[in-house]
């Protein structure tokens, strides 16, 4: 069957999906290595394709890039194998062909894919698949911020962290109006969790599986731990589902902080069915105005300061944060060499 994509914006739970994906029989969902993310827009810098060398230098660097992936597979990847069962000579079919080697590794017969910026390539996904589906889990862009701000993979500054979660559900949106309908689906992060099964059982439907209960007891699997302990950033998931884990932005959010947010992504907010906490004609006042010149240094100031210190204290708690730089330098080094 055609795989399955978890879309969206970082920090809305996707790693949660994904780990109640994984423990189905059928469907194997690695932690994502962002194959598309990190070289997608490097592609036509290697030249024409069809040239052996320059189709095999790609698929290297494709794979360098899950070896160096903060949160390991496990498993070794074949690059001539990869050469041989790409279907077609771009990034895209590499990924696949990666993809579908773990998937034999796990000895499932499905594969899925939890890289939330896969929203921004669905046309290259269904292009050389029939049928993919594409789960769009949304949650509070308020929360999203609070989330981001103790994770080294994010923006950190909720007024930046809202306009990538405004552009990337007006992605969603228009896909949800041009896609049919069982092709794309959107997921509310508060309803997974205050009723885990109704919508496991919802996606199920959606992906074409049988609900299987074990789905919902991923926090006991040996690798949910794993990874839970490898970064702060992703450390529930050794805990059951936790249903009162919304509205955190009330207490953990300024003022200011959420008119930020509601200011740049007040219309995404009023859709998918939050409540404003500030006036809708201020917020809308404020956002045709613009950022005034203050607030815009204080923001790109705040944004910067808390990128260093959270980069610091990763290097301290997080497992593998050697690996995060050695891909950081390893996608720098690709990037000035082609």
């Amino acid at each position: 069957m055609d795989p399955v994509f978890i879309v969206g914006t970082e920090r809305s739970g996707s790693n949660l999906l994904r780990s109640i994906l994984d423990a189905h029989p059928n469907i194997s969902i690695p932690h994502p290595p962002h194959i598309m993310l990190e070289l997608a827009h490097l592609e036509p810098r290697y030249g024409d394709l069809s040239l052996d060398r320059n189709f095999r230098r790609l698929i290297n660097d494709a794979v360098r890039t899950v070896e160096l992936h903060f949160a390991p597979w496990g498993i070794q990847i074949d690059r001539e194998l990869v050469f041989k069962e790409a279907v077609a000579r771009n990034l895209y079919c590499i990924k696949r062909a990666i993809y579908e080697q773990y998937m034999r590794a796990k000895g499932k017969p499905r594969w899925g894919c939890k890289s939330t910026f896969m929203i921004h390539h669905t046309e290259v996904v269904r292009k050389y698949h029939k049928t993919p589906k594409f789960i769009h889990l949304v949650r509070d862009g308020r929360d999203v911020a609070v989330s981001a701000r103790d994770s080294v993979f994010n923006n950190f500054h909720p007024h930046y962290v809202s306009q990538l979660w405004t552009h990337q559900q007006q992605i969603a949106l228009k896909l949800s109006k041009e896609l049919p309908a069982d092709l794309f689906m959107t997921v509310r992060y508060e309803e997974l969790t205050s009723d885990p099964e109704g919508q496991v059982r919802r996606i199920c439907d959606f992906i074409k599986e049988d609900y299987a209960p074990q789905m919902l007891n991923y926090s006991s699997r040996s690798d949910s731990a794993a990874l839970a302990g490898m970064s702060k950033s992703w450390e529930n998931l050794a805990k059951p589902i936790m249903a009162n884990n919304t509205k955190k932005y009330r207490t953990r959010l300024t003022s200011d902080q959420i008119f930020a947010v509601e200011r740049n992504a007040y219309p995404e907010l009023l859709h998918f069915g939050y409540t404003l906490e500030n006036d809708l004609a201020e917020l809308q006042r404020s956002a045709s105005a613009g950022l005034d010149w203050k607030r815009r240094v204080r923001y790109y100031l705040s944004e910067k300061a808390s990128m260093v210190a959270t980069a610091v204290r990763s290097l301290f708690s997080d497992k593998n944060a050697y690996l995060r730089l050695k891909k950081r330098f390893f996608a720098w080094r690709v990037a000035a060499t082609l």
